[in-house]
């Protein structure tokens, strides 16, 4: 009988009971925010019929959205519906009805040695052990299934809809793994969003072989079955994959990777890109050149990939001019134009090269000051509405960082930059309209641009506070004289 691993089963009686109090409660009168939810729970906590229960703990949400959907039918469906809203955990990871569900991969990750990566032991190159999403795939010995479905039933049970699931795969270059690995890691994720999780939680019984007992013929890389088997059952499953986004190197994209990528489902590649000048290549031993993220971004994006690159302000041999040069020259020069952005500063932290030079003195990075003026300007007068701007640093915890270490709140630094100065963005996450009201009339804007030998259509609904209620990406590639006419290519 399954139980999630944290569930006080002991608790499972007086749950059901406080429960039945609160449905009294609700009857009576809705509580109108999550303030006046919590304090009538605490009310509840203080009734004889399960004070002696809770005597030195308070229910976590979670364990009431297990006890309502393994014990639906002691219950109302109408108590269930307005119970709901005050159980969900982090509204906004799921406001646009999909949940982004990130896991990694085993093994080194890259063959090269970047100066500023770390490469901690036991851990794919340039991530730290103590990273949320490093130490649940540690507990799951980095095996995708595990992974996948534990990440499900979390959602499920803080409240999250599951039935539309972005699938971001981390671990360094997706592409340096062999094929037959990447292959079986996939088919791994289709396998587990093709359990019925809110079945499997409400029975409590294994509903998949994965779960059970007994013997499966697997090869090395434990398949049970064919990818593209998987993917056509997952299109009529209670999950959907509707997106894989993988991070890989330009000088890794080609013909060849580029099917394969297909094949899996790939929707979404960030490569990293880092900068765009090739003496700083050399000296930080990145091992390609700038032609080889133009090359990259032209194939990816004729593909129909959606592409994102990774930019580090504040690498060695550069500075805060190099620096705003790349962020202008990215969105300007028609080589590049990427549809989605994140800046990840140069961040001095343990298993490094570059730490090294920090403390020898043959680096030294540009003031934080510096370096918050360069993303205001860019994100006020640079960064375009087609773009969507994902992060503003990496989320590195500062036990790992060395020297001055940027601020975790960066971006709660800029975002209030801003508002001093009175300063916008542009970019879709500052403009998405999220759990807002629309404001007066909706009006379709369609933006034409030329990007990496093609024309690219962004089409956005917006209300009259330039707030995006959806968008859609068009792009018209150059003239294929092989196939005799164009090929479209679309992303959401």
């Amino acid at each position: 009988m399954f139980y999630p691993k944290n569930f006080p089963k002991q608790y499972e009686q007086p749950l059901i009971e406080l429960l039945i109090l609160l449905e009294k409660d609700f009857k009576k009168k809705i509580p109108t925010d999550d303030k006046k939810f919590n304090r009538l729970v605490l009310d509840k906590l203080r009734m004889d019929e399960v004070q002696q229960y809770f005597k030195d703990i308070k229910p976590s949400n979670w364990w009431f959205t297990f006890i309502l959907l393994r014990h639906e039918e002691r219950f109302s469906k109408i108590f269930i519906n307005n119970i709901q809203p005050f159980l969900t955990k982090t509204k906004t990871r799921s406001t646009s009805g999909i949940v982004a569900l990130s896991l990694f991969t085993k093994g080194v990750g890259c063959p090269f040695s970047c100066v500023y990566c770390p490469n901690e032991p036991g851990v794919p190159k340039s991530y730290f052990s103590d990273e949320p999403a490093v130490m649940r795939a540690i507990r799951h010995n980095f095996d995708p299934y595990k992974q996948t479905l534990q990440r499900l039933i979390m959602f499920a049970l803080s409240n999250h809809p599951i039935d539309k699931v972005e699938i971001i795969i981390k671990g360094g270059t997706f592409s340096f793994y062999p094929k037959a690995y990447r292959r079986w890691f996939v088919k791994r994720i289709f396998d587990a969003c093709n359990v019925d999780v809110i079945g499997y939680i409400k029975t409590g019984n294994y509903c998949h072989p994965e779960l059970g007992s007994g013997s499966r013929s697997r090869n090395k890389f434990g398949m049970t079955g064919a990818l593209l088997q998987a993917q056509i059952k997952n299109e009529s499953a209670i999950s959907r994959v509707i997106g894989i986004n993988i991070e890989t190197r330009p000088d890794y994209i080609n013909d060849s990777e580029i099917k394969f990528l297909r094949t899996l489902g790939v929707t979404h590649v960030e490569i990293g890109v880092q900068i765009l000048d090739d003496e700083v290549y050399k000296l930080i031993n990145r091992g390609h050149k700038v032609k080889d993220v133009i090359s990259a971004t032209l194939l990816l994006k004729n593909a129909g990939f959606k592409v994102g690159y990774h930019l580090m302000p504040n690498l060695p041999g550069s500075n805060s001019g190099k620096d705003r040069e790349t962020l202008v020259r990215t969105f300007n020069d028609d080589d590049f134009k990427p549809d989605h952005l994140k800046l990840y500063p140069t961040t001095i932290t343990k298993y490094t090269q570059i730490s090294d030079w920090y403390k020898e003195g043959r680096y030294k990075p540009y003031s934080i000051e510096k370096l918050v003026e360069m993303i205001v300007e860019f994100k006020s007068k640079i960064a375009p509405p087609w773009v969507r701007i994902g992060r503003l640093i990496r989320d590195i915890t500062t036990t790992v960082m060395e020297g001055d270490g940027i601020a975790p709140n960066l971006r709660e630094v800029i975002q209030d930059k801003m508002k001093e100065q009175k300063l916008h963005c542009n970019c879709i996450r500052c403009r998405e309209i999220k759990d807002q009201k629309v404001i007066g009339q909706t009006r379709l804007l369609i933006t034409k641009y030329n990007a990496s030998k093609g024309q690219e259509y962004f089409l956005e609904f917006v209300d009259e506070v330039n707030n995006i209620l959806g968008f859609l990406r068009l792009r018209i590639p150059e003239f294929d004289s092989n196939n005799n006419g164009s090929r479209l290519a679309f992303s959401c």
